[in-house]
């Protein structure tokens, strides 16, 4: 049973921005029954500071890392390396990334060295789409997600839940030794294969090539077809960043 009320004229329209709502409120009048329904709340779309914090603060980032945004990125510190194809890639991911969702495309920071920037980068990329996309971001890294399949209490299950379908995965440390058992298989490929079958866009980081993961093959195939790697110059970033700190903290003690 259905019921047709005629056209509506727009009466008024009213701009709203508040720290939870962005967008405008519509009245319009029904000229066939001669009154004006209640105002139609239409939301512009605009990423809010408060939502892009919730969402950030939710997001299972390090600590160290949750504010990092393309700014924190000093391409600098790897010194005469010629970094402009990551950069590119990085920078293409960030404004094209309605592209790479509807090909459930991601990226894989690779590089042998620890410290290299592959973690930060990775969380500074998914702040700056955060920013744009009204999407849900989350972390954890590999051996983090085995133990949350094996808690099996009801918040965990949820968590799991949230991290398969999240609109943006950071799955961090890729190929870590973890314990070579059937259910951890199970586990791994099943996150994966989501995430794959639905096009939702990963960022991987790792210390293996993609080429050289040692896991089952469906797991490696799948991180390899939707994934553009970003190698990362063997170049000790954390470690220079510590040296920094180190010797402003000298420096300010000296001082006292």
């Amino acid at each position: 049973m259905s019921s047709s009320w005629g056209l509506a004229t727009v009466t008024k329209v009213e701009e709203i921005k508040t720290e939870t709502l962005s967008g405008l409120l519509v009245y319009h009048r029904y000229e066939d029954v001669g009154y004006s329904t209640q105002a139609i709340f239409l939301d512009d779309g605009t990423i809010l500071d408060s939502r892009f914090d919730e969402r950030r603060s939710r997001s299972g980032m390090p600590l160290e890392y949750v504010y990092c945004t393309g700014k924190s990125i000093d391409w600098g510190k790897y010194g005469s390396e010629d970094i402009t194809p990551q950069k590119n890639i990085v920078n293409a991911f960030v404004i094209n990334f309605a592209m790479f969702q509807r090909e459930g495309r991601g990226l894989y920071f690779y590089s042998d060295t620890k410290g290299s920037g592959k973690t930060m980068i990775a969380c500074a990329v998914a702040n700056e789409i955060l920013k744009a996309h009204d999407i849900s971001v989350k972390f954890i890294s590999v051996t983090d997600y085995i133990e949350l399949v094996k808690a099996k209490d009801d918040a965990s299950r949820g968590n799991v839940k949230a991290i398969l379908e999240a609109g943006l995965l950071i799955l961090d440390d890729v190929g870590a030794q973890v314990e070579n058992k059937d259910w951890i298989t199970t586990a791994l490929f099943r996150l994966i294969d989501r995430r794959y079958t639905n096009h939702y866009p990963t960022i991987f980081t790792s210390n293996v090539r993609m080429e050289d993961l040692k896991t089952d093959s469906r797991i490696s195939d799948r991180i390899y077809s939707v994934s553009v790697p970003v190698i990362m110059p063997e170049v000790n970033v954390r470690r220079q960043i510590a040296d920094r700190h180190t010797r402003e903290f000298i420096k300010n003690i000296m001082q006292e």
